[in-house]
């Protein structure tokens, strides 16, 4: 089977973005956050991403009915795609491990098992993969961009053994540091001045600082983790998440179209 043919399986079972990394695009992390801390066999690590519904932002755009968010998270599609791929990999005789995004706060709430493995939980860096797997960047939002979708995604990854021809490390950009989610959010939140940036693959991705004290307090949809709830929210359906979408729809940026605009005006909600 050729890479085009597996991505053509998986998207054929579900999936809408599909991208391999080989495990050496990894070196930058520590083994808190490295893919061989979890399965040291690991070769390639494949990145699944499942679109989120543009519509399902309308109810928190309209503020009526923001369960519409809810409903457009496709949890339970993305554990059987990833499950059934695993699966498929492993009749194959390659072993494959799925994950699924944490809090990168969940580390170190364990004991070490010997002194030379890391403190569980080693928790793999999602949107740096997808970036190395060649799917997007990571826009000044914090937050994965895509040229098909934007910031409408969720992701899962499989580490495997298999060898898989990898993608490219995503070269595009998608943000245009235009600061639509910094001028849309209420609580402050957001701040521009002061920049966060580390180390990809090949370059380096910048974000705007994010205080999770003011985005915790939010109250424009943001989703704050049931199992952490001090670490940083769910933004996709907040003023900010939102002022993305709009922005990137109206300049054009996206390869998704739709027959209406997002935002029928161009106003703050």
């Amino acid at each position: 089977m050729t890479v085009e043919q597996f991505k053509d399986t998986v998207k054929a079972l579900g999936a809408d973005l599909v991208g391999v990394a080989p495990v050496e695009r990894f070196s930058v992390f520590s083994p808190e956050a490295h893919p061989l801390s979890i399965q040291p066999q690991t070769k390639s690590v494949i990145v699944l991403g499942f679109m989120i519904p543009r519509g399902a932002l309308q109810g928190v755009e309209s503020g009526t009915a923001g369960y519409t968010l809810g409903a457009g998270i496709p949890s339970s599609l993305a554990i059987e795609v990833t499950y059934r791929t695993c699966r498929g990999l492993e009749d194959e005789g390659w072993e494959a491990t799925p994950l699924f995004a944490q809090s990168g706060a969940m580390r170190g709430q364990g004991e070490r098992v010997s002194p030379d493995k890391p403190e569980p939980n080693v928790i793999v860096e999602f949107d740096f993969a997808a970036h190395a797997a060649g799917l997007g960047e990571i826009g000044r939002g914090k937050w994965l961009l895509t040229p098909e979708f934007g910031p409408r995604q969720i992701l899962t990854l499989i580490l495997t053994d298999a060898e898989i021809e990898p993608d490219e490390p995503f070269a595009g950009r998608i943000c245009d540091d235009c600061g639509a989610c910094v001028e849309a959010c209420p609580a402050n939140a957001i701040d521009p001045a002061k920049p966060h940036c580390a180390p990809l693959c090949e370059g380096e991705a910048c974000w705007y600082s994010l205080h999770i004290e003011n985005c915790l307090v939010c109250k424009t949809g943001t989703t704050r983790l049931p199992y952490y709830g001090g670490s940083e929210p769910f933004r996709l359906g907040a003023a900010c998440g939102r002022a993305c979408v709009a922005h990137l729809e109206d300049s054009g940026m996206l390869t998704r179209r739709f027959a209406s605009p997002f935002r029928a005006k161009q106003e703050e909600v």
